[in-house]
């Protein structure tokens, strides 16, 4: 085995002293400086620019965030219907008027969200599709359909379902505080039919 040391030179005591003096001979120098090299940097310095240290802004997202906002009616869906569908009495329901129509929040006794509707308008229908196979991928979910024209995909997870469908330019996202989606499909299957175009 050859030592990569090996292909090194090797030189004499005097000539690397001789070699380390000239080097801290032109250390010295340089740190040195007269107004001229001084303003000749300053001027370089200034055509180089400065480095920006903040962060770039986050760009706006594309589905903007929903609230709970205030307490109402939700348009496309009773309490009655919720409770049936949702398995859990729903005792309130907030919604965010953001959105047209608007997101509607199902909550139980005990304050606790049972489960979430909302319908989302984007820039184009293959958006649409893409964004519904975004949150539920194929391999990864169940593939569904409601009436009226949605397609797209239903997840499951210790922490709620999703269901997530697109007709046209639009999205339906049905989230479950429930592991099974069981009754978010069915929540999608009565509201899907229900949204305008």
């Amino acid at each position: 085995m050859r030592s990569i040391l090996a292909g090194m030179t090797t030189r004499s005591p005097a000539a690397l002293a001789a070699a380390s003096v000239t080097l801290l001979a032109v250390l010295a120098g340089c740190g040195e400086s007269t107004s001229e090299q001084a303003s000749e940097q300053a001027s370089e310095q200034a055509e180089v620019g400065t480095i920006r240290t903040e962060p770039m802004p986050a760009p706006e997202p594309e589905l903007p965030p929903v609230e709970p906002a205030i307490v109402g009616d939700c348009p496309y869906l009773s309490m009655d219907e919720a409770t049936d569908l949702g398995g859990t009495p729903v005792a309130s329901v907030r919604i965010d008027e953001s959105l047209d129509p608007a997101a509607c929040f199902f909550f139980g006794d005990d304050g606790a969200v049972v489960f979430t509707t909302t319908v989302h308008t984007v820039d184009s229908p293959e958006r649409a599709a893409e964004l519904v196979a975004e949150s539920a991928p194929t391999g990864q979910s169940e593939q569904v359909t409601a009436d009226g024209g949605w397609v797209g995909g239903s997840t499951e997870a210790p922490g709620g379902s999703l269901v997530a469908l697109s007709r046209g330019d639009r999205i339906l996202a049905v989230q479950t505080a429930s592991p099974d989606a069981a009754s978010a499909l069915e929540v999608a299957g009565l509201v899907g039919p229900r949204i305008g175009d």
